[in-house]
């Protein structure tokens, strides 16, 4: 299937769903559960942690389909956001242990095996994830950027980091917790100045076209 017919597809699929339609629901993740499981398995790492925020991240979307805006995001896209703030929202609960809970993105390591068919368009939207979420690193305050990359960059331990440092354990647990709940603020902001930059485009489009007498 061509892309532009799989976006139309998917776009039609969530339309259908946010107006309660079981079938929709069910022929939209036969079609994008799997990418969706490789998504979350690259963040949490645990295939068990993976499919809970799977399950958690449709009825999510079972709920608030009708939030989707085709003209904001691409549907995939859209869906990639519901899962990885489901993803962001357990890890930031789990914090006695952060390393078994490593987030992909932050990473220079190979991607995680594919529980989906690879394609150049998730290629694409992996990289493009990645770049965000450096980015997103990088606003938070020095001491918990600091851990968090020690931590997934470098895969040390809370104990190994306690030491590098030279600070107690307990601290660095503390600011592994508090990192993740900063990063997901921080990751927030950005998806919402995001899209109302996409917004302010599409309005001065329509603008645009209307002037030009391209719109009735």
């Amino acid at each position: 299937m061509e892309t532009a017919n799989l976006k139309a597809e998917l776009a039609n699929l969530i339309e259908g769903v946010a107006k309660k339609d079981r079938r929709a629901f069910e022929q939209l993740y036969q079609l994008t559960s799997r990418k969706m499981f490789a998504v979350a398995l690259r963040i949490v790492r645990e295939p068990g942690l993976a499919q809970d925020v799977l399950q958690d991240a449709y009825i999510r979307l079972w709920r608030y389909a009708h939030t989707f805006n085709g003209k904001l995001s691409a549907p995939e896209t859209w869906l990639h956001q519901v899962v990885r703030n489901r993803a962001l929202d357990l890890i930031s609960q789990q914090s006695n242990n952060v390393t078994s809970i490593p987030i992909e993105e932050f990473a220079e390591s190979e991607e995680v095996e594919d529980y989906s068919e690879a394609n150049e368009e998730a290629s694409h939207d992996g990289r493009e994830l990645k770049l965000v979420m450096q980015t997103c690193l990088q606003k938070l305050e020095g001491k918990y950027r600091q851990v968090l990359t020690l931590a997934y960059n470098h895969g040390m331990s809370h104990a190994e980091i306690a030491d590098h440092l030279c600070v107690p354990l307990g601290t660095v647990k503390t600011w592994a917790r508090r990192g993740l709940m900063e990063l997901k603020v921080v990751y927030d902001e950005h998806e919402s100045e995001l899209e109302k930059a996409l917004r302010g485009r599409a309005e001065a489009y329509r603008a645009d076209n209307k002037a030009t007498g391209y719109m009735a």
